[in-house]
């Protein structure tokens, strides 16, 4: 488990309490973001035709993340840049970390935070 794993596994039950209605638990949070820094990264890289408009799309969902996890009275910043980190580290060593959600739930999420007000 890394840093960031500990942290939010570590944060107070009301906190944890907060962030259920949007990603159902802290470990699904963390995956999220995991996901979301991924598929910034290998768009960034792979500069699909429609490169601009994804990147503006994963950018404004990372940054809502940002601000929904800051309602809460995280660091909103501080977690998602964290979470970034776990992704690169895996990424220079080659490592393909398994993920326990589906494409299905990670849209899921993704719906639920762009919905929720605090994001906005």
């Amino acid at each position: 488990m890394t840093t960031i794993q500990e942290t939010l596994v570590g944060l107070p039950e009301e906190t944890k309490k907060r962030i259920e209605p949007v990603f159902g638990s802290v470990e699904i949070l963390y995956e999220v973001v995991y996901l979301i820094a991924k598929n910034e990264h290998l768009t960034d890289l792979n500069k699909p035709d429609n490169y601009e408009s994804r990147m503006a799309v994963i950018r404004r969902i990372r940054l809502q993340v940002e601000k929904l996890l800051t309602s809460y009275g995280l660091d909103g910043k501080e977690i998602v840049a964290d979470i970034a980190s776990d992704y690169f580290e895996d990424y220079v060593k080659y490592v393909e970390k398994d993920v326990s959600i589906t494409n299905e739930q990670f849209m899921q999420v993704l719906h639920k935070i762009e919905k929720s007000e605090a994001s906005q």
